[in-house]
């Protein structure tokens, strides 16, 4: 598998190194570089990525917005947060946008590069620290007797799972969202490793359990 990867950074040595990082890993191809949200949603279109390696705090956006906006366009596009903020409210509103990864620039290259194989097969991946700091978070929730986080879906992760309890399949599901039926299964399989999910199944039950659908 060659996997597209997108970097929007808008420090020129570190989009270096990463160029460098990528360029020595058989599998991968750099096919863009971004320093400005802008740039980075001009050019996924032009070359439609695979995954999308996006810093937050861009001159001209906010990453976040600028990831809401290219899964947008390209739903079928995966995007990692690479940054060095690991602001508990950015990693949540980051999760709610869509991303399959967050990291930090902390860590090593080589993690970074693990990272994008493991979402590239449908998995989320977080750093340890920032895994970390939601564990915390989970933990007092239970000690304080609060019920723990609910994972953050957007609106069109929602609309998805209405459809599936609906019984539609990605073809009738691709037609309602205006998107193609890979779009539907790369958007099916982000929610299903955000809900921690394996199959069909689990996600109606979890839409019907959570309100999100009725039976």
């Amino acid at each position: 598998m060659n996997v597209k990867l997108l970097l929007v950074d808008d420090h020129p040595m570190l989009r270096h190194g990463l160029r460098q990082a990528v360029a020595q890993k058989s599998g991968f191809t750099l096919v863009g570089e971004a320093s400005t949200a802008e740039q980075a949603l001009k050019l996924a279109i032009e070359v439609t990525p695979d995954l999308v390696v996006m810093d937050v705090h861009l001159p001209d956006m906010n990453g976040i917005e600028a990831t809401r906006k290219i899964l947008s366009a390209l739903p079928a596009t995966k995007v990692v947060i690479f940054s060095s903020d690991p602001s508990r409210s950015l990693v949540d509103e980051a999760l709610q946008a869509g991303v399959c990864g967050y990291l930090l620039k902390s860590g090593a290259v080589d993690e970074l590069i693990h990272a994008i194989g493991l979402v590239m097969e449908g998995k989320l991946y977080l750093s340890p620290e920032v895994s970390a700091g939601i564990l915390e978070d989970y933990r007092k929730g239970l000690v304080e007797g609060g019920a723990p986080a609910k994972p953050l879906l957007s609106d069109r992760e929602k609309q998805l799972l209405r459809l599936v309890v609906s019984g539609k399949r990605n073809k009738e599901i691709a037609g309602d969202l205006g998107i193609s039926a890979k779009s539907v299964e790369a958007l099916r399989s982000r929610v299903m490793a955000k809900l921690g999910c394996s199959n069909s199944a689990d996600l109606v039950r979890y839409a019907i359990r959570e309100g999100i659908a009725e039976a």
